[in-house]
């Protein structure tokens, strides 16, 4: 296997990667058992001799191919994708390794009262931003503040499905009043309106008008702008993509923050972590971000690496991993999973402690909160007080077996002879356990599905593809339980439930809906003073705990590394990995 995992023309590499080799079996071993059948042809994307190498070309190793290189996309691409569309992306401003909020087409974000963000009397606002000088797009148009306008108007279009989802179901309208001003109109007061990030983007209006005019929505969607034909403003263009492979990006000449260092960035895209992990020790990648590995990669990599001298591992805890419930009447069995009895049963049957030490050796952050220190919400001044505050006050449901048994009794269940929950009718309670493909989630689900079973429930595991990512439709028709991860409070909002006319986008995919979380939702949407909006937070996270539409298991941990020719890369969260990746260096 190992033989297939890497190249093996060690003739062939570089002084700097052949020297790796020489390690790289034994290291690789520690870490390969149980690993997925390497797939056909070998880890090593095709077409990588044939790529033209300029002087500094960094490889990147991600798990996840997009299916579009816009940052908004007008369809679902999945997670874990947002490390390669940034780099062909630029936004008015930009969050960077602290999660803190940059200018970044724009000279300055806006500041509250002042005469870049009003408020008026009926609780309209208005924030204003001003391009920095002589921006382009990358094939050499100028980037008007019509771009803006036009994004606006492609992106509020009801057809695409993203209408109604923040921000652009907070925005009025965008004005252009002169090529470098951008004016954003507000329905309502949105605190998060000063740091968009990766919400909102131009498009060039050069290029999509005419189409925009001219097509339906399905093959406005369809067009190859969105992929091998994208433009954009990142530091790199798109110079070719390998369907299924890699693609390539060229230094962008005219990005906003000066041409990127590294000249070529090419991304490979490997399903499997284990092939992401031996490529990255045999120095064929440099950098492995988001997804691309496990946690027993990091570690074992940190044990080889030593003291850094050959290469940083960086681990960010930046999402919660969850398990959702699924409410849609139509769908949900067994029936009594609607029951709050049944599911604070299910949690506290959960043995947090098996999960930590079968996942991370103990070493994991095991948490049942659905913030965490990375989760961005603007106007919220301090996330870990914000989370410590709410840990004092949600409901726990720690590990007992004792209380399992007292939920399900009260909800009807007795124990049969062979110790299974059994109701009045003699039906043990069955359900599905939906996760996706990944060594990490296999135990992750071996060890809930087991402790479920001894415990007394039916609970019966179904492993979706990674292509499954990609199926917004498939992963909310789930009848019981779906795992995955987010830490936004948007997930369990009824704008966020999946359905055709958001061409299943939302991330609500158990369809939970809660008349008091959507005040607390919408009141935590239109508030700008910071103490209230804590308490909103707080309010929420006290009823996701209260009702349970799903419960966290534990912080998951992203995690990136790169060899020591490499510099420049300070964390591993998914939303910010590379947002400097014009000031890497090739050493």
């Amino acid at each position: 296997m190992l033989a297939r995992m890497v190249r093996h023309e060690r003739s062939a590499l570089p002084p700097r990667r052949a020297h790796r080799l020489a390690t790289i079996g034994a290291l690789a071993l520690a870490v390969l058992v149980g690993c997925a059948p390497t797939p056909a042809g070998g880890p090593r994307p095709a077409g990588r001799s044939s790529v033209d190498r300029p002087a500094t070309t960094l490889d990147i190793a991600v798990r996840y191919e997009p299916e579009s290189l816009a940052s908004v996309p007008l369809r679902d691409t999945g997670s874990g994708v947002s490390s390669t569309t940034r780099l062909f992306n630029a936004q008015l401003d930009m969050q960077d390794g602290k999660s803190e909020p940059r200018p970044y087409l724009a000279e300055a974000l806006p500041q509250l009262n002042t005469d870049s963000w009003r408020v008026f009397p009926d609780g309209r606002m208005e924030t204003t931003y001003h391009l920095r000088q002589g921006l382009t797009w990358q094939d050499g148009a100028p980037l008007s503040a019509d771009d803006f306008a036009f994004a606006w108007a492609v992106y509020s279009t009801p057809a695409f499905g993203l209408a109604d989802s923040p921000p652009l179901k907070q925005m009025e309208g965008v004005d252009a009043p002169d090529p470098r001003t951008v004016i954003i109109r507000w329905r309502e007061t949105y605190p998060d309106a000063g740091a968009l990030a990766m919400n909102f983007q131009a498009l060039p209006k050069h290029l999509l008008e005419e189409p925009f005019g001219r097509m339906d929505a399905e093959a406005f969607v369809a067009q190859s702008f969105w992929t091998t034909d994208y433009v954009g403003l990142g530091p790199y263009r798109i110079q070719r993509w390998e369907p299924g492979a890699l693609l390539v990006g060229t230094a962008f000449e005219g990005h906003v923050l000066g041409r990127p260092k590294i000249e070529r960035v090419i991304v490979h895209f490997f399903a499997d972590e284990n092939v992401a992990f031996t490529n990255l020790l045999s120095g064929e990648v440099e950098y492995a971000t988001g997804r691309a590995l496990r946690f027993e990669h990091g570690t074992t990599l940190q044990k080889d690496w030593g003291d850094g001298a050959r290469g940083t591992v960086l681990f960010t805890p930046d999402t919660s991993r969850f398990m959702a419930a699924q409410f849609r009447p139509d769908l949900v069995s067994p029936r009594d999973l609607l029951d709050p009895r049944v599911r604070r049963a299910l949690v506290s049957s959960i043995d947090r402690d098996a999960l930590n030490e079968a996942m991370f050796e103990g070493h994991g952050d095991m948490s049942d909160i659905f913030l965490t220190r990375y989760s961005r919400y603007e106007r919220v001044p301090d996330m870990d007080a914000t989370i410590a505050r709410a840990q004092q006050t949600i409901a726990h449901y720690p590990y007992d077996e004792r209380k399992t048994a007292g939920y399900m009794s009260d909800a009807g269940y007795t124990r049969n002879r062979d110790g299974a929950f059994v109701n009045a009718g003699g039906e043990r309670f069955s359900m599905e356990v939906w996760n996706h493909a990944s060594p990490q989630y296999g135990k992750e689900l071996a060890v809930i599905v087991d402790t479920w079973n001894k415990v007394g429930f039916d609970a019966r595991p179904n492993v979706l593809p990674a292509a499954a990512l990609r199926d917004g439709k498939l992963r909310s028709s789930f009848p019981a339980l779906y795992i995955a991860s987010s830490s936004r409070l948007e997930s369990f909002t009824q704008a966020a439930i999946p359905t055709d006319a958001n061409r299943w986008s939302g991330s609500n995919r158990g369809s939970w809906v809660n008349p008091a979380y959507e005040e607390l939702w919408t009141a935590f949407n239109s508030t700008l003073d910071p103490d209230q909006r804590r308490e909103q937070i707080i309010g929420m996270l006290r009823l996701l705990n209260d009702e349970l539409p799903a419960w966290v298991l534990y912080y998951n941990p992203s995690v990136a590394a790169f060899q020591s020719v490499l510099k420049g890369p300070d964390n591993a969260s998914l939303n910010t990995d590379v947002w400097n990746i014009y000031d890497w260096e090739m050493r």
